[in-house]
């Protein structure tokens, strides 16, 4: 067989070279498909809020009727206590005292307060959640 001096292609070296050629993109894409699927971003779960069960979720107390307060009051209690009971903390008290609101004058006089529905006392270090005979923590109403 001759050998090509004249600058001629050999047929032979067409379908070589067009498979270089087209090797290339093909090599570039198989790199990108071999690193796989990009992970997903990972899901942090939001964080549980702290729930105030003694918050008066229903606040009964704008009913007009002294039924419809008085049977929202039981419903609101009901749910209270059993959520209490499902998280495994101690149950709020069925009753309602009237306590001056957190950073009143009183308040600060008195040495308690109404945190967010909790009867709370100040200690020289913070505070502590007051409790009845019970053992319940006691819910309370604010005023100022």
């Amino acid at each position: 067989m001759p050998t090509n001096l004249g600058g001629e292609m050999d047929i032979r070296l067409g379908p070589i070279l067009s498979l270089a050629l087209l090797a290339a993109p093909l090599h570039t894409q198989q790199m990108r498909s071999a690193t796989g699927p990009q992970p997903l971003p990972n899901h942090t779960p939001a964080s549980p809020k702290a729930s105030n069960l003694g918050a008066e979720p229903l606040k009964c107390q704008q009913h007009v009727d002294p039924r419809i307060r008085l049977y929202c009051t039981e419903i609101e209690r009901s749910l209270i206590q059993g959520e209490a009971r499902r998280q495994g903390i101690p149950t709020p008290s069925t009753e309602i005292v009237r306590m001056p609101a957190y950073g009143s004058s009183e308040a600060k006089q008195l040495g308690a307060a109404c945190m967010g529905g909790t009867a709370m006392r100040r200690l020289s270090n913070g505070w502590e959640q007051l409790r009845n005979a019970k053992g319940e923590w006691l819910r309370c109403s604010p005023y100022e």
